[in-house]
């Protein structure tokens, strides 16, 4: 009768768990995170927390195609949240400048340049709303005082002081959750059961 190589399966065995540790399990949890942040977007909020909705939405201003918050036609914000798998580890972040403050909310600072944005965006809006002003009809004559609530908006961050600030609220997309936990967990223990179901056999990442 052969003797059986224990050593050997031990070896084996701790050269699976290591890959699974280094390489399946930081990219498939950092996958799963990732994913379920950018759908916190498309929901408009945290794992269930509903974030505050824009001026633009609150009021009812006609600027766009409808997007919702933290939302646009690049989704920047959205798809920048990634996540970078290193051996045991996984990353998830969001590079972009304004992320942070979008997460943490906080104060930013009025600058002439962000001035002559709002100056532009009153006249833009100011000339919309001069234009149906002239139209007649109760629906052009709402859709101009809607464009006129805007354009005042615009006109009171026109005038708001360089150095003065503007507060963000906090719209937290990504951090700490019972969700998150739950998502490493599962992934974590399916992993794990699939490696003692299969007789700790070698497999490749998908």
């Amino acid at each position: 009768m052969p003797v059986p190589d224990l050593q050997g399966e031990i070896n084996r065995a701790v050269r699976e768990l290591m890959r699974l540790k280094d390489r399946v399990l930081p990219v498939k949890v950092g996958r799963a995170v990732r994913d379920s942040i950018r759908q916190n977007f498309r929901k408009g909020g945290f794992y269930g927390a509903a974030w505050s909705p824009p001026l633009r939405i609150e009021q009812g201003f006609d600027s766009g195609p409808g997007y919702g918050t933290l939302l646009s036609g690049t989704n920047h914000l959205m798809m920048s949240t990634d996540y970078i798998p290193e051996p045991g580890r996984v990353t998830i972040q969001n590079t972009l400048i304004y992320a942070e403050i979008h997460n943490e909310g906080g104060e930013i600072t009025v600058t002439r340049r962000m001035k002559s944005f709002f100056w532009s965006q009153y006249y833009k809006k100011g000339l919309v709303s001069g234009m149906y002003g002239r139209a007649t009809g109760k629906r052009n004559r709402q859709k101009a005082e809607t464009l006129s609530k805007e354009a005042e908006f615009w006109r009171a961050m026109a005038l708001k002081k360089v150095g003065s600030k503007i507060k963000i609220p906090q719209r937290r997309f990504m951090g700490e959750h019972p969700e998150v936990d739950r998502i490493i967990r599962e992934i974590i223990n399916s992993e794990l059961t699939n490696f003692i179901q299969n007789g700790m056999s070698t497999r490749r990442t998908r």
